[in-house]
This record gives C-alpha cells, structure tokens and sequence, in this order.
C-alpha cells in the first residue's frame, strides 16, 4: 500500500514472523517440488516408488477382504502400511525402535538420502554412457578417410568458436536468453 514507499515503516515482530514463515513455506515447497520431479525423471525411483504403492494397495485390498490373518493384509497391517500420513497417521510422533511406520510419507524410496543417492547413481551411469559414446563416435570418426562427408560437422551445430554443441561446458544455462521468463518464476502463488 502507501507505506511500501517509505523506508520508516518497520515490521511489527509478528508480521516478520509471518513473513519467516512464509518464506519457510516456499522454500521447503521448492525443495518438495525438487524431490518429486526427481522422483520421475530417476527411473530407479519411479520403479521403487511404483512398486511400493503397488505393494500399498494390494496389503490395504487384503487387509480389507480378510481382517486379520497372518497373510499380505495382515503383515501389511501390522507395518502401517495403510496408515500413512494421508490415511490418519499419526504426524509428528516420535518412532520407536524397530517401528517402521511411515508418518511423515518420506520413509522408502522417498527418503531425502535414497533419492539423492539413486540421483547420484544415475547421473554417474549418464556420464558413463556418454564418455562410451564419446569414444565409439572418436573411433569411427578414426576409420573414416580423410575429408569423408560423415565426418564433416554440420555449421548449424557449432556455436560462434566453433565448437560442436555437445562438447560446451555447461554453464548453467547463463548464456540463454530468459528476459521473456523472468514473470513469476521465483514468487509463485
């Protein structure tokens, strides 16, 4: 309003209290948001994460048709399975020792150090099959005769050095012109 102009108006302690917290909010809904387009991209994840909400449903369908037995629903029951944050568990209680039950829905192939170790994995295998694909392409490129078409690069490939696209070092994408992005990007909501 009228007082944004000014530099005289200081915050009361419960307004930057309230501003702390919403900033908190945002940034642990970003690091959220992190972590679940990890989840999708990393196919390690997305397979442990399928099979554990397939193991979730088949234990809460089992639980539901036959109680108690010591079968699937029965073990799954026992575990918690069914009982996660979304199904009434109970947040914020302290786990005791051996307890496996997943209150916070961040246990299993969610948890911050599986998904950062499969990303891990997977972007190491990534680098691997490239650096193999380098050499199978400096070896062909090898066999070819001289001034052979194949092993011409093709200009529209090559940036203003003349060095092949896929050979740039990445620089975090700071040379891409964003100026039409800048709307929103960073305060959404």
């Amino acid at each position: 309003g009228s007082a944004s102009g000014s530099k005289g108006a200081l915050l009361s302690p419960s307004q930057k209290r309230a501003n702390h917290i919403q900033s908190e909010q945002k940034r642990r809904a970003n690091i959220r948001r992190g972590y679940e387009a990890l989840c999708e991209v990393v196919p390690a994840l997305r397979e442990a994460i399928r099979a554990e909400e397939e193991r979730e449903r088949a234990g809460a369908a089992a639980a539901a048709g036959d109680g108690g037995d010591d079968g699937p629903g029965g073990k799954a029951k026992a575990r918690g399975v069914g009982g996660g944050a979304g199904a009434g568990g109970e947040k914020g209680k302290k786990k005791r020792k051996g307890e496996s039950e997943k209150t916070d829905g961040r246990a299993g192939p969610r948890s911050e150090n599986v998904v950062l170790q499969k990303t891990i994995d997977y972007i190491t295998e990534l680098l691997d099959d490239r650096a193999a694909l380098v050499q199978r392409l400096q070896i062909a490129r090898g066999i070819l005769p001289l001034g052979h078409p194949a092993a011409q690069l093709d200009p529209r490939h090559l940036d203003a050095q003349g060095v092949p696209l896929w050979d740039r070092e990445w620089n975090g994408g700071m040379d891409l012109d964003v100026g039409a992005q800048d709307e929103g990007s960073e305060d959404e909501g």
